[in-house]
């Protein structure tokens, strides 16, 4: 990750105004269900040992979903702030086993595993565009084949009125969950630190990374899931 953009990142999760277990809902519209979604297309049966990886693994609530209904999976859960990591390691509880938890910056960690299944939800649009195609790449080449990738994640557009909508949109479902300096510290993030990729953007990335099945299954304002299989 480009290393000033990344030190932004890095100090605006790691802010006491970025508590995320408590303002997750806050924050992302439709929280709960895009991470419903996002387990549900897994295309696996319950009992089947899986290798996964989840990209950002924050507070570990994606991977905590994830392992109650795939309890034969083991995880690594990759994530740069260690303040997250230490309350994902609280979350886990009866998981603790099957989940190692790495921090690091998944742009420039070197993986040393082939997964089943490589996730990533609400994170990947903190890093610049320039970087996804690479990651996009990485992802294919560290699936198993067969295997898929799932990227639940904010998006933008390419049309200047849907830009306008879904800019008045967000700010508007923050200002109604926040105030005060949490506002302006959310708001100045994603005024000048997100970096929401185009739907179709992701799908050339990932067609260039060689994936044969890129689906969108679910999308709602400035939010998508993205599955693609390797």
């Amino acid at each position: 990750m480009n290393k000033n953009h990344s030190k932004k990142i890095q100090r605006h999760f790691n802010s006491k105004y970025t508590d995320y277990d408590v303002c997750c809902n806050k924050v992302v519209p439709r929280n709960e269900e895009i991470q419903q979604v996002l387990v549900q297309i897994i295309p696996y049966k319950r009992a089947v040992k899986l290798r996964m990886l989840d990209l950002g693994i924050g507070t570990g609530l994606t991977t905590w979903h994830i392992l109650n209904k795939f309890p034969n999976a083991y995880i690594d859960g990759i994530d740069f702030s260690s303040k997250m990591l230490k309350q994902a390691s609280q979350r886990m509880g009866k998981f603790n086993s099957k989940v190692n938890l790495i921090e690091a910056d998944f742009t420039k960690h070197e993986f040393n595993a082939k997964y089943d299944v490589i996730f990533s939800a609400i994170t990947i649009h903190n890093i610049l565009d320039v970087e996804k195609g690479n990651l996009f790449n990485k992802i294919y080449k560290h699936l198993r084949e067969g295997g898929c990738f799932i990227n639940a994640d904010f998006v933008k557009f390419r049309s200047p009125n849907l830009t306008k909508r879904s800019v008045e949109f967000y700010e508007k479902f923050l200002r109604e969950n926040l105030s005060g300096k949490e506002l302006k510290h959310w708001l100045c993030h994603i005024r000048k630190e997100d970096s929401p990729a185009m739907i179709d953007d992701q799908f050339t990335w990932l067609k260039e990374a060689g994936f044969s099945r890129i689906e969108c299954p679910w999308t709602y304002q400035n939010l998508a899931v993205v599955y693609a299989v390797k």
